[in-house]
């Protein structure tokens, strides 16, 4: 059970990881519209740089809303699964 949980870990960080890569890669579209001196970097920390995406409209928005919940919530379900699985490992023993 207690490997379960960490193959679950794993997945879950590996969804956090491919939602953060779409969430830069939808912000760095965004960005490439507008001029700024430091788009590279809001673009690599998007989740930090939602006031700077303030240019996104409609459908932008949704998608970059979309990839931040995403990643949250990923990130909260691997949190989840490492906690069950290192509890799971120390009762084993």
């Amino acid at each position: 059970m207690a490997s379960a949980a960490a193959v679950i870990t794993f997945i879950a960080l590996a969804g956090a990881l491919a939602s953060f890569i779409a969430g830069a890669w939808f912000a760095a579209q965004v960005l490439g519209r507008a001029e700024t001196r430091w788009r590279w970097l809001a673009a690599a920390a998007w989740p930090l740089a939602m006031t700077r995406l303030r240019a996104a409209e409609g459908e932008e928005a949704a998608r970059l809303n979309k990839a931040l919940v995403a990643c949250i919530a990923c990130l909260l379900v691997a949190g989840a699964a490492w906690s069950a699985a290192s509890n799971l490992y120390r009762v084993a023993r």
